[in-house]
């Protein structure tokens, strides 16, 4: 049992099983609610392709199924990496939970606790936020409906659906199974996003509280050498019992940092596809979608749902950016933190171990997008101004 995960996370843990996608479910379950999601995804491709087939000399309406198919591509992008990875999650899972069972004495205990609170603040924040914007979005398009039953005229105003796509019916007779197929769309795809994302975010976390109970370990065993040498001469050597104490104290930390290395790796292998393919997935919605903004500037109630597309494209971009510059940091610090001793006073084992440790945290530990792009608040920044570019490209071909 993992009890220390189920304690901790246990928010991310329902919304990947409402998915399948929690490793320790029943095998049935794990088969069976993936590929109906995913083929419930892929259903909608034919309606969207059949929309430009029907649409191909309209600009409005191509801008229009282009960003659907790319929001489409993500969603189905994210499941297929959960369900591809599902050995690997469920090793970074149980290692999460060995953690807690290795990282025991109180100092360790309270900076993983604090981390995990901030994981779980996050996953109450993203998923309430996606959800709402998700609402509005599905909600917004039956405003005719409601002011046909608040303001009534002599005929009914014309019916839309929250994604505009072509299913060769008449709309005001099927509009009800229509909506609730489109709606399942979008809540199945938003659902897949918060599971994903949510547990990624939670699992950097955890990595970059490891990292800081190593850079805090070390700078104690740092201090309580430039202490025990205080009380020494200065051309003295350490006491042999005292430090042979503190070698085997600092050996054990760099066994702990070994492990956080290792969750990291794993961590980075899960996602570094699937992460080139959000960073050019985002950027072209950024672009398709400013496009789609365009031609709806006198429409309120348009400008107001694609606006909670790029708010929603423009956090996830965020979040899975931040977490890497986070981890990037924090990984680095144990440079920092173990430079800043009196090293050189040391003796020359005890140099040994902190030239070891130099070495490696003097590269810091990142996830990286398709083993080339690290994530960052530059890449944040970078995706944002290639959409920018695209997008005032693409409004020249429209002009």
């Amino acid at each position: 049992m993992l009890i220390h995960v189920l304690r901790e996370y246990n928010a991310n843990k329902i919304f990947l099983s409402r998915l399948g996608l929690w490793p320790f479910q029943s095998k049935l379950v794990r088969n069976l609610l993936p590929i109906f999601y995913l083929v419930l995804e892929i259903s909608y491709y034919p309606f969207e392709i059949l929309m430009l087939y029907d649409h191909w000399d309209d600009a409005q309406m191509v801008f229009e199924g282009c960003y659907q198919l790319v929001i489409t591509t993500a969603f189905l992008v994210r499941l297929w990496n959960e369900i591809w990875n599902h050995n690997k999650f469920r090793y970074l899972y149980e290692a999460m939970n060995d953690h807690w069972n290795i990282f025991t004495n109180n100092l360790e205990v309270q900076i993983l606790k604090n981390y995990s609170n901030i994981s779980q603040k996050f996953t109450i924040f993203y998923s309430i936020m996606m959800y709402l914007l998700s609402s509005m979005f599905i909600a917004i398009p039956l405003t005719p409906a409601f002011l046909d039953i608040v303001l009534p005229l002599n005929e009914s105003r014309p019916r839309i659906l929250a994604i505009e796509v072509e299913f060769r019916v008449d709309l005001d007779k099927y509009f009800l199974p229509l909506f609730c197929y489109t709606t399942a769309i979008i809540v199945v795809g938003i659902s897949i996003m918060v599971a994903a994302d949510t547990m990624h975010f939670t699992c950097t976390t955890h990595a970059c509280s490891l990292f800081a109970i190593i850079g805090e370990q070390i700078e104690n065993i740092t201090l309580k050498l430039d202490v025990e040498k205080h009380k020494c001469c200065m051309h003295k050597e350490l006491n042999l019992s005292d430090e042979q104490a503190i070698y085997q104290e600092y050996i054990t930390c760099l066994k702990k940092y070994q492990l956080a290395l290792k969750f990291v790796d794993i961590l980075n292998s899960t996602h570094q596809t699937v992460a080139i393919f959000f960073l050019l997935l985002i950027g072209a919605t950024l672009s398709l979608i400013g496009i789609r903004i365009v031609y709806v500037l006198d429409q309120m109630e348009e400008m107001i749902r694609f606006t909670f597309i790029i708010m929603g494209a423009l956090l996830q971009l965020m979040i899975m950016c931040y977490s890497g510059q986070k981890l990037i940091d924090e990984s680095q610090n144990i440079f920092y933190r173990a430079y800043a001793a009196k090293w050189y006073m040391y003796s020359p084992r005890l140099k040994s171990l902190l030239i070891t440790t130099f070495y490696r945290s003097s590269l810091p530990c990142s996830l990286t997008a398709g083993k080339l792009v690290p994530l960052s608040m530059t890449t944040f920044a970078a995706v944002v101004r290639a959409g920018m570019s695209y997008f005032t490209a693409f409004l020249s071909i429209k002009d």
